[in-house]
């Protein structure tokens, strides 16, 4: 099956489903990474349906929202959720150039308040198909694929490569970022490994977190979510 499926208004659109888990593998078509999904053209909204997509996670700071792309073309088609990974807490974390960009991740990732929760919560109780998406479909969708594959026992070497995959389209999303009045300014400012997908930022990002939590499933209970959550995302998620 097609992991990355190719979108008019998006650049970097994927299932998550087919990687080995503890129990069987991730169910194809149950779980999606994106990009600016607020950009999907009426093509695009079709196919997604077509997709049984039934939940939205909009990762995007309540700025972003008000700024980028006007009302989403999902609205009325499916349930969202909004969950700012970044916030007004933890958002100096990525500016912060005496951390590497793992450590930034993992800085943001144990202080989210309740948006980690919240989007792993929507994944679990999601009717149909779930997409979760940034405004790059990288750092901060990185990020939740790699706690919700890691909770379901995906092997690290499939987490990091899903994360790199994300550098073939880079070229596409840093053209979109560069052209929005959103992140214009603050792009200037941001170091130059955002603008990067490197194997050995998630591999790093998982031996830190491992390091101080020991594993995704124990951050997520240091996040707020319960073990009755996890159990009813592997139900959702995992297949024979």
């Amino acid at each position: 099956m097609e992991r990355e499926i190719g979108l008019e208004g998006c650049v970097n659109f994927r299932d998550l489903g087919g990687y080995r888990a503890d129990g069987g593998s991730i169910r194809w078509r149950r779980l999606f990474r994106s990009d600016a999904l607020h950009e999907l053209t009426p093509a695009d909204v079709a196919t997604l349906r077509d997709l049984g997509v039934s939940t939205v996670i909009d990762l995007r700071s309540d700025f972003e929202r008000a700024h980028d792309g006007g009302p989403h073309p999902l609205e009325g088609a499916a349930a969202f959720v909004r969950a700012p990974i970044i916030n007004e807490v933890n958002g100096r974390f990525m500016g912060d150039t005496d951390l590497s960009l793992a450590q930034r991740y993992a800085r943001i990732m144990e202080t989210t308040g309740t948006a980690l929760a919240d989007a792993v919560t929507a994944i679990a109780e999601a009717p149909g198909a779930a997409v979760f998406h940034c405004a790059a479909g990288k750092d901060r969708t990185g990020m939740v694929s790699a706690v919700v594959l890691g909770a379901l026992g995906v092997a690290d070497a499939d987490v990091v490569a899903d994360y790199a995959m994300t550098g073939r389209n880079l070229v596409g999303i840093q053209a979109r970022l560069e052209r929005h009045a959103a992140y214009k300014e603050t792009y200037a400012y941001v170091p130059r490994d955002a603008m990067t997908a490197d194997t050995g930022t998630m591999s790093e990002l998982i031996a830190d977190l491992r390091a101080r939590h020991g594993d995704m499933t124990a951050l997520l209970g240091a996040s707020g979510v319960g073990s009755e959550v996890v159990e009813r995302l592997r139900a959702a998620l995992v297949g024979p």
